[in-house]
């Protein structure tokens, strides 16, 4: 299956997923949704979460799960990863972005204060070109302290398909980061399906590229989550976590959307020890 026809798939379920409703503050920034609880007070110092792709209402319940302050950002477009990239290609868009976030905060929380500080940012699926862009930007690279790719890294290939040599200049601030986790500088969470795409490199495949640029060894570790959500595989080094999960099929690709909140959960934590 090629990258447009297995994303594709996935962009309905995407835009029509949604949970028991939590009551949520949103006002709309440009393409982006901003939105809090209602029912949890907003103060200068409280953080702010950028998400790429992925129902609203969806990863805002997500976020509610975790019963901890933030302000939300979620950018979900219309399209493939494409859309993403091109969102985030210039660096001021992320600039624009945070201040544009900024202002509404201040004027319609009352937050004169409030200004952005280090980011967590999660991926679902086709997001991860928005987050490629990021990370090659040293500006968004430095802000973002937690990343959490929720099946949502693929990549090309250098030279022929046939080879399965995942393109080291595509990830190349994916490796960065993953570096730096292993270190303990930065946390990343990397969660990943069995899909075997056609032409291009899966999430098993550049979650294995990165271990081996740490020099991290998966190890068998059955776990259920939830239901649908079958871990059988982890490696930790540092603030680096990779899980590996059952399924190559759509509905399981989308239960890394529905699972999201567990995802954040984990990084809130230590990471556990191998």
């Amino acid at each position: 299956m090629t990258l447009s026809r297995f994303l594709g798939a996935v962009l309905m379920a995407v835009a029509s997923t949604a949970c028991a409703a939590e009551s949520f503050t949103q006002v709309a920034v440009g393409k982006a949704k901003v939105s809090w609880r209602t029912d949890t007070p907003l103060t200068a110092t409280t953080p702010l979460w950028l998400h790429l792709h992925g129902d609203p209402r969806t990863v805002e319940q997500a976020f509610a799960s975790l019963h901890t302050p933030g302000v939300l950002v979620n950018v979900t477009l219309p399209g493939l990863s494409k859309i993403y990239a091109d969102y985030f290609s210039e660096p001021a868009a992320f600039d624009t972005l945070l201040r544009e976030v900024t202002a509404t905060l201040r004027r319609t929380a009352g937050l004169e204060t409030w200004a952005p500080s280090m980011l967590t940012v999660s991926s679902f699926s086709a997001g991860f070109g928005g987050v490629r862009q990021l990370l090659r930007q040293p500006g968004a690279f430095e802000r973002i302290s937690v990343l959490v790719m929720a099946d949502s890294i693929y990549c090309g290939y250098a030279g022929p398909v046939a080879e399965r040599r995942v393109d080291p200049s595509l990830m190349e601030g994916f490796t960065r980061f993953a570096q730096l986790a292993a270190k303990g500088q930065k946390r990343l969470l990397i969660t990943h399906t069995q899909q075997v795409p056609e032409g291009y490199a899966s999430t098993t495949e550049t979650a294995d590229y990165l271990l081996a640029a740490i020099g991290g060894q998966r190890r068998a570790e059955e776990i259920v989550w939830a239901e649908g959500l079958t871990q059988t595989s982890r490696c930790t080094r540092g603030g680096l976590e990779v899980l590996g999960f059952m399924g190559a099929e759509a509905k399981d690709h989308m239960h890394h959307l529905r699972s999201l909140g567990l995802f954040l959960a984990r990084v809130q934590m230590p990471v556990a020890t191998p």
